[in-house]
């Protein structure tokens, strides 16, 4: 393994990329585990994001070389959290050394002040750590736990008092980190299978009544972290249960970040949505938290799969910016006979419907029928998109989607361009696959359902 690691070094030695790449390496204790393959994982809305896998060696060695996509956590490990997961902090240009013993790691080498912070963390709660999270394998109950939870908590201040590195980022995250991991360790043994518990007569430790706070997470930090998002789902069900909060419009006070809002939705409402309906009224609620691609991608790749256009069906709505930037919806055009054609820069078929789309927006001045013209081209080919509306001189309404992985493409199962659509006045499908404008039947169907 070593061999291979120092191989790809030498060949990229000498390029300007060099000073960019980073690696972790390290030696996973032979037998402590079970899985022969480890990933790396950057670290998304809380959650980890494998984005590189590798054999483990027979000697137990492991190595990733990247390029970091920012500065910050990333984790190797298992695929499974309790298989185990490790989290180092890192920068472009830096190589972390870190060693797997089953549920147990060891951050080696030359340790950066960030990594040497964290480590004497990790330290400080080994065993908490594994009774709360790895509780599969250290059979932990309330007897044994809730003491070494007091004896952990105590510890909080100090430690965030002494974190004091160059990197006033990083201590910002660290001295949350130290709180977050505990409050995490302490909900976590609360919602996983223990063979005994305590009743009422037992005291629980002081840090459960401190748990719960508005804008306790304020600075968005916990969306950073690994299982920020694991959290994020065992804080809202705490604060449920202890507030007696049944609608998840009060529970989101709670939060203090869009993100962290859409991270707690993700998690524990979107599994459940089954039908469109349900997503619809979902999304008329909430759809305003999922402000971050990533998120609203997850959120509108739901609503694609639920989604089935039929004739006489509602229409599944959809919001683009047109020419001068203004958020423009199909739902805004309801009490109108509205033609969506889907088309791109690039697309012959599509230029060559220009001519007759003209004339038939021409043709129908005046009346209420009107032309959406939707851009899947990419973002990058904004400016060829304007150059061609005014070169063409189109009409109607342009929006820009930005993407051919869109979700008038999703919701509507857009295979090809162009595609031409027609919603009735009512906002409902009259077809998901019209005729072409050069063709007559387009304007005889716009015709007959101006006259309903």
């Amino acid at each position: 393994m070593k061999k291979v690691i120092l191989t790809f070094l030498s060949v990229i030695t000498g390029s300007c990329l060099m000073a960019q790449m980073s690696s972790v390496q390290g030696v996973v204790e032979p037998g402590s585990v079970r899985y022969n393959t480890i990933e790396l994982m950057r670290i998304e809305h809380g959650a980890p994001v494998s984005i590189a896998k590798t054999e483990v060696a027979p000697d137990g060695s492991y190595g990733f070389l990247f390029t970091p996509t920012y500065e910050g956590f990333y984790a190797v490990g298992a695929p499974s959290l309790m298989d185990g997961q490790f989290d180092f902090y890192i920068k472009k240009g830096e190589q972390v050394g870190l060693n797997i013993n089953g549920v147990e790691s060891q951050l080696t080498g030359q340790l950066s002040e960030e990594n040497r912070q964290l480590q004497q963390w990790h330290a400080l709660t080994k065993d908490i750590k594994a009774k709360s999270i790895y509780f599969n394998k250290t059979r932990s109950t309330y007897v044994d736990f809730f003491p070494a939870l007091e004896t952990a908590d105590k510890i909080v201040l100090d430690f965030q008092k002494q974190v004091d590195t160059k990197n006033p980022a990083f201590n910002s995250l660290m001295k949350d980190y130290a709180r977050i991991s505990m409050d995490l360790y302490a909900l976590n043994f609360l919602s996983t299978p223990r063979t005994a518990h305590p009743d009422a007569s037992v005291q629980r430790p002081a840090i459960y009544s401190t748990i719960v706070a508005k804008d306790k997470f304020v600075s968005n930090n916990i969306m950073k972290y690994l299982y920020g998002d694991r959290l994020v789902g065992m804080y809202a069900g705490y604060i449920a249960r202890q507030l007696d909060i049944k609608d998840d419009v009060q529970l989101l006070t709670y939060f203090s970040t869009n993100e962290q809002k859409a991270a707690y939705l993700i998690k524990s409402r979107l599994p459940m949505i089954k039908s469109y309906d349900q997503f619809v009224e979902f999304s008329t609620k909430y759809a305003q938290y999922f402000e971050l691609p990533t998120q609203r991608v997850l959120l509108e790749d739901l609503g694609a799969k639920l989604y089935k256009s039929k004739e006489g069906g509602e229409a599944s709505d959809f919001t683009y910016p047109d020419v001068n930037g203004k958020q423009v919806s199909l739902s805004d055009f309801k009490g109108k006979v509205v033609l969506v054609d889907v088309w791109a820069t690039w697309c012959g078929p599509c230029k060559a419907e220009f001519p007759a789309l003209r004339k038939l927006h021409e043709e129908m001045h005046g009346t209420d029928v009107v032309i959406i013209s939707v851009s899947v081209d990419e973002a990058k080919n904004r400016d060829k998109w304007l150059q061609m509306i005014a070169d063409e001189k189109l009409g109607g309404i342009q929006l820009f989607a930005g993407s051919w992985d869109t979700k008038i493409s999703k919701d509507y199962k857009i295979k090809g361009i162009p595609r031409f659509m027609v919603f009735n006045k009512q906002g409902k499908v009259v077809t998901d696959d019209a005729p072409r404008p050069s063709d007559p039947s387009l304007k005889k169907m716009l015709e007959t359902e101006l006259k309903k």
